[in-house]
């Protein structure tokens, strides 16, 4: 039996292709080895300064205030009514017409009146000339004194006649008993009325008088001449400001307040009797270093600002605030006029934070979203 050959490498053969598949690859191995060092080398570029709104801690006047909700009256407010029963026949307004005092409103049916008047002038007309007729008389003693007394006393009667019913013919024009502003009319001409009809409504607010109460625990700062700002939600960009005028004398029991009147003027006539507002009363002004309440952050029982450094980085300092107004806070101590406090971007940065200022607010107030926080 034929035996087969067999092909066998010899072992060097294998030993030198290792050997060349070495040298193939060493220098991909050292040049991978070499980019993995550099990777590793490599400075971390630096961050971009963080853009932010800062806000400048100035001094202005603070003013302390009270909140309230006051309810408006008018200065003067009346219901216009007859004081006697008779027929309308004309009416001399309109709604919400402005008057005048003493300015004619209505006219009523007043032919009865005239005619008991001249009857009560025609009377006393006939008694003046009797008076006289016995004056002549009591002069050369043909009469008595007595009976020259008697008719003097008839002659006033006739006259306290006359203006009685003088006085009884004004009543049949019904005038405006000041200024102001008239209501709705509320009745027709040719309607008979009485004194319990109301014709119609007449306010002067000229003056709106404002009250409002505050807990009794003020009344220690509470005094006539106070200022008070007041706002509506009809007029949104106005305030009206007024003074107080007068303290109740009383305390509510249940409540535990006291009601308090102020005075606005109202020239413009935009406030009406009746309306709901928002008040501000006025408890002290005083110049005092502050800034905007978003400024401020808390930190358990500490207030903590972050100010921007000459070198535009990040400082943190702790700050002692006092008395608060809308929106904005009293700095007592912690912070100086003139340094920048971050308003918008509080949290993308801490202290040290390298910062990019890209707006200076002078209100304190955040306008849109320029700057994330």
């Amino acid at each position: 039996m034929p035996m087969q050959k067999k092909h066998i490498f010899p072992i060097t053969g294998f030993l030198a292709l290792f050997f060349a598949a070495g040298l193939l690859l060493l220098p991909q191995l050292k040049g991978g080895g070499e980019k993995s060092s550099g990777y590793a080398l490599a400075r971390t570029p630096s961050k971009a300064p963080v853009p932010v709104i800062t806000v400048i801690a100035a001094s202005e006047t603070f003013t302390e205030t009270l909140e309230a909700l006051g309810t408006t009256r008018a200065n003067e407010s009346v219901v216009i009514t007859p004081t006697l029963e008779e027929r309308v026949v004309d009416i001399l307004f309109e709604d919400g017409d402005s008057v005048r005092k003493g300015q004619a409103l209505v006219k009523l049916d007043d032919g009865e009146a005239r005619y008991m008047l001249e009857e009560a002038r025609a009377t006393l007309r006939e008694q003046q000339k009797q008076f006289e007729r016995t004056s002549k008389l009591a002069k050369t003693n043909s009469t008595s004194r007595s009976r020259l007394d008697e008719e003097r006393s008839l002659l006033e009667i006739a006259g306290a006649r006359v203006a009685l019913f003088e006085v009884r013919l004004r009543d049949y024009t019904i005038r405006a008993p000041f200024s102001g502003i008239l209501g709705i009319r509320q009745i027709s001409s040719g309607a008979v009325v009485d004194s319990d009809t109301v014709i119609t409504t007449l306010d002067d607010t000229t003056i709106i008088k404002l009250d409002f109460t505050v807990p009794e625990t003020y009344l220690g700062v509470l005094k006539n001449g106070m200022t008070v700002a007041a706002r509506s939600p009809a007029y949104p960009d106005r305030n009206f400001s007024g003074t107080v005028s007068a303290i109740s004398s009383r305390v509510d029991p249940e409540t535990r307040t006291v009601t308090v009147r102020a005075r606005i003027p109202n020239p413009d006539r935009l406030l009406k009797p009746g309306m709901l507002l928002t008040v501000d009363l006025v408890k002290d002004r005083s110049q005092s270093l502050v800034i905007p309440e978003e400024a401020v952050i808390l930190d358990k029982d500490q207030k903590f600002v972050l100010v921007v450094t000459a070198e535009n980085t990040v400082e943190k300092k702790e700050i002692v605030t006092g008395r608060r107004s809308p929106g904005k806070v009293e700095v007592i101590s912690g912070l100086n006029a003139g340094q920048q406090v971050i308003l918008q971007g509080l949290t993308r940065v801490r202290p040290g934070s390298s910062v990019e200022v890209v707006e200076i607010r002078t209100d304190g107030r955040l306008s849109g979203s320029a700057v994330r926080s």
